[in-house]
């Protein structure tokens, strides 16, 4: 049973899905489906709409008690004029015999230097999360003795501080954000995790186009402190506007890691996207393809993103890219 354990714990440091699985939201592709406050802080009521998304990711169908994701957020502007914004989301994130839930709070800043004419914003943020961790051992066989094993559900909590700041000019945006600031102690595996889950976030792009069709080139690079592991998105989206300001939106992002010891595997996937907005309704749907050389499953990872947008203010410019309209 013991060999079990070290086997299982150096599964988890190995693995790039189960290592974002302990570090509070996991980030997936689901800030491709106008989210991206999920991942920054400073975007919280930087739209002219209060937000509404909730998301479902299940991964792995052909095995037993596989991955699966939900969050709730919710976003909005404070006040006529939108200098400030509020955000809050409820995530629910289970691996197996590991889970963790948690209630992330954010206050953002925006300063508006725009005439009118087109975006111009630089925006601050800040967010609070708090998350329980659990580890249920109940399921493990007690006829074998292991001083670590308890036989019952652990559960430990700790906190964290995320710093965000975010930048658009026309369609050009920025987003840098510094996640799980603060050092963390959970103490629920028995000396196995690292208390540095500091890990830097900086994503940007481009929304461009004439007429009705517009394109969205972005990046996103993540860098963990405590690994050196970095981890890049190439992404790709296209929209279709129709009657009455609707849009169709489809793409593709592509990910991979860069590990310090070139000898290892790296991971890699590609993830169509597909997503409409309908009158104050959004719907997308995502689907990952790992493309590793040593796949963990072959059945592929969903995802699909419900939202609704409400108490929207008078546009005050005419130019920005789709996550500030």
């Amino acid at each position: 049973m013991k060999k079990n354990i070290y086997i299982l714990f150096l599964f988890l440091w190995l693995s790039p899905h189960i290592i974002k699985a302990q570090e509070g939201i996991p980030i997936y592709h689901d800030y491709l489906s106008d989210n991206l406050y999920l991942l920054h802080p400073s975007m919280a009521g930087a739209s002219s709409c209060a937000k509404i998304r909730l998301t479902g990711r299940m991964q792995w169908f052909d095995m037993a008690d596989n991955p699966m994701l939900q969050t709730f957020s919710f976003q909005t502007h404070l006040g006529e004029e939108g200098q400030n914004g509020f955000g809050a989301i409820i995530f629910n994130d289970r691996n197996g015999y590991h889970s963790q839930k948690g209630l992330q709070l954010a206050f953002a800043h925006h300063l508006n230097f725009g005439n009118g004419a087109y975006v111009n914003k630089l925006s601050f943020g800040i967010a609070g999360t708090l998350v329980q961790n659990q580890l249920d051992e109940t399921s493990f066989d007690p006829a074998r003795y292991d001083p670590i094993i308890s036989g019952v559900i652990q559960s430990a909590m700790y906190y964290n501080l995320d710093f965000g700041l975010s930048y658009h000019l026309r369609g050009f945006f920025f987003n840098a954000t510094l996640k799980n600031a603060l050092l963390a102690s959970r103490n629920l595996y028995s000396g196995f995790e690292q208390v540095n889950l500091r890990n830097y976030v900086v994503s940007m792009g481009i929304y461009a186009g004439k007429g009705n069709i517009h394109f969205e080139p972005s990046v996103l690079v993540q860098y963990k402190d405590f690994s050196g592991q970095m981890i890049t998105d190439g992404n790709l989206k296209f929209y279709f506007t129709l009657a009455g300001h609707n849009q169709v939106y489809v793409g593709a992002s592509y990910r991979r890691d860069w590990l310090k010891d070139a000898n290892q595997s790296f991971y890699q996937n590609i993830t169509p996207i597909l997503g409409a907005r309908i009158n104050k309704f959004t719907i997308a749907y995502t689907y990952t393809y790992d493309l590793s050389d040593i796949p963990l499953s072959n059945s592929g990872f969903h995802q699909i993103t419900l939202g609704y947008n409400f108490n929207c203010r008078k546009q005050l410019v005419r130019l920005g890219c789709p996550e500030i309209f």
